[in-house]
């Protein structure tokens, strides 16, 4: 008989799923694995929120073995070599070459500017593809130069971690999502694409 976590049963049995006191929210595989498949990264991978580990574990099947791994402030996976949090972390140690992350997102934007003063190629933060359209969000994203926006279609869902702990199906998302991309020394304009579960 398999047990169902008491927060898992909580978010189960909401209209909407209860959110989730770090933010910690699961993507589904194909999101990443398109991400490695579409976008070319030179040199290390972190993910500073790595969670359960999927987007470190993309990286890995996608070559990049060992130069990618996950750190996260709880550790809740193999993936999560060292624990700590990313937004009070100095990072004098081993530095990443790019950084790529489902960042949590009531800290997103903190997430970003933090990444990329750290990452010297490449940051990837999964985010609501709403940002491109909201005033504030998109007058700041104007001002960051993203290199690209990967808009994922279908609309992925994306449920609090212990309702994935627990086995349970993902489904009913309700918010679009894109994968920004910014490059460091670029200052054009962004280009827009599609990353789809079904190529």
């Amino acid at each position: 008989m398999h047990i169902i976590p008491a927060d898992a049963k909580r978010a189960l049995n909401a209209h909407l799923w209860t959110r989730h006191p770090d933010d910690w929210y699961v993507e589904e595989h194909w999101v990443d694995h398109r991400l490695f498949e579409h976008e070319r990264f030179e040199g290390s991978v972190c993910d500073p929120a790595c969670g359960l580990g999927r987007i470190v574990q993309a990286a890995q099947l996608a070559g990049f073995g060992r130069t990618a791994w996950g750190q996260d402030k709880v550790e809740r996976s193999p993936y999560c070599v060292r624990v700590a949090d990313f937004l009070c972390d100095e990072f004098r140690g081993r530095r990443p070459d790019n950084i790529v992350s489902n960042p949590p997102f009531k800290r997103a934007r903190e997430f970003v500017v933090k990444a990329r003063e750290i990452a010297p190629r490449k940051v990837a933060m999964l985010l609501p593809l709403g940002w491109i359209s909201g005033d504030t969000r998109s007058r700041w994203l104007e001002d960051t130069r993203p290199r690209r926006v990967l808009i994922l279609t279908p609309r992925p869902s994306m449920p609090p971690g212990p309702v994935v702990e627990a086995g349970l199906p993902a489904r009913g998302g309700k918010t679009d999502f894109a994968w920004y991309i910014w490059e460091q020394g670029y200052n054009g304009e962004p280009e827009f694409g599609w990353l789809r579960r079904d190529p």
